[in-house]
């Protein structure tokens, strides 16, 4: 049995990783240029930034929604031009807007 693959590269291939993170440069630079950062608290430290990349996954960070709209948009955009689109199967957003009590 044989199956066509029209674009990408295989699941579980190492170049992935790579792959993901050259064709993703330019969209996490103009997301920093852009958008205002956010602070993200550790128990040790705290880190400000508008997005997270990891392996395949790209999460926006937001202070409200309509800035968390935008940044959607403009990612939307992007991965259009280079071939990739979300899977609104996988994706979901979170509203942030209280402090955590625990």
């Amino acid at each position: 049995m044989s199956k066509k693959i029209d674009r990408g590269i295989l699941q579980g291939d190492s170049l992935s990783p790579l792959l993901f993170v050259l064709c993703m440069d330019p969209l996490s630079r103009k997301l920093n240029e852009k958008y205002t950062k956010v602070t993200l608290k550790t128990d040790a430290e705290s880190h400000s930034t508008n997005h997270l990349l990891f392996i395949d996954d790209l999460k926006l960070l937001a202070k409200d929604s309509s800035t968390l709209s935008a940044m959607t948009g403009e990612a939307k955009e992007f991965l259009e031009v280079i071939g990739l689109e979300i899977n609104k199967e996988k994706s979901a957003t979170n509203d942030t807007c209280c402090e955590d009590t625990a």
